[in-house]
C-alpha cells in the first residue's frame, strides 16, 4: 500500500500503522474460528476506516504483510511534484540562468516579474511566485552563491580542510544514532514492537568501537 522508503513516513504514520497492526493482530486471535460482518464493522469503526479498507487490511496481515504495509497513503502531492507544463518549467529555467545567477545580484522580485513577463511573451499563464522560489531553491545554495559572486554564503558553504584528533584513548567519543531498516517482534506473541535504533560510538584516538546499542521503537525493550 505504499512505495514510500521507511525514512520517508513520518513518526505520525508510523505510529498509526502500529495502532493497526495491534487492533488487526487482536481481532484474528480473539476470531480465530471466523468473523461475522458485524465483528468486522466494529473493527472498522475502531480503526476509523471503511470496511472495504478493514477487509483489504485484514487479509494483508494474514497473508503475513507487514507493519509497512499497513501505512497509510500520505496526503497531499509527493515529493518533488512539479504541476507546471514543460513550456513554463523551461522559461523560469533559463530565466533563473540567464537574468538572476549573475554577478549583479538581481532581486528575486525582478526575477518574478522577468519570468511573468517572457510567459506572457510567450502566451502562457504566468506561475505564482511561490512556484519560482521552489525552482530557485531547487538549485544547490553554493552554486547559486558562487554565480552571483555572494563570497560569504559560498566560504560558509565550503568544507574547510582539517584534522580532527584526540591525544589518548577515551578523550573524544563520537557517537551516532540511525534507525534500521528492521522490524522487532514479540517472541511469543509476535507482535510487532518497532524499528530498533542503532546507537554506534568511537574513540577517535583509537577508532575503536566502546559500546554498540540497539534499542526498540517502545520503551522497555533494548539489547546491549
Amino acid at each position: 500500500m505504499t512505495s514510500e522508503f521507511p525514512d520517508e513516513v513520518d513518526q505520525r504514520r508510523w505510529d498509526e500503522a502500529y495502532r493497526r497492526a495491534d487492533a488487526i493482530g487482536d481481532f484474528l486471535r480473539q476470531r480465530s474460528a471466523g468473523s461475522t460482518a458485524e465483528d468486522i464493522a466494529g473493527l472498522a469503526a475502531k480503526l476509523g476506516l471503511s470496511q472495504a479498507t478493514t477487509y483489504r487490511l485484514i487479509k494483508i496481515f494474514r497473508e503475513g504483510g507487514t507493519v509497512t504495509s499497513l501505512l497509510g497513503r500520505a496526503r497531499g502531492r509527493p515529493k518533488g511534484f512539479r504541476s507546471l507544463d514543460e513550456k513554463r518549467q523551461e522559461i523560469i529555467r533559463t530565466t533563473i540562468t540567464g537574468f538572476y545567477l549573475k554577478p549583479t545580484r538581481p532581486p528575486f522580485s525582478r526575477l518574478v516579474r522577468e519570468v511573468h513577463a517572457n510567459c506572457g511573451a510567450a502566451g502562457l499563464k504566468p506561475p505564482n511566485w511561490r512556484t519560482i522560489r521552489t525552482r530557485l531553491e531547487d538549485i544547490e545554495l553554493r552554486k547559486r552563491a558562487k554565480h552571483r559572486g555572494e563570497k560569504k554564503i559560498v566560504k560558509a558553504t565550503t568544507a574547510t580542510p582539517g584534522e580532527y584528533s584526540a591525544s589518548r584513548p577515551l578523550e573524544v567519543v563520537q557517537i551516532d544514532h540511525t534507525r534500521a531498516d528492521v522490524f522487532v517482534v514479540d517472541e511469543r506473541t509476535r507482535t510487532p514492537i518497532g524499528r530498533p535504533w542503532l546507537t554506534l560510538a568511537l574513540d577517535v584516538y583509537s577508532l575503536c568501537v566502546p559500546r554498540t546499542q540497539a534499542r526498540a521503537f517502545r520503551p522497555g525493550y533494548q539489547v546491549t
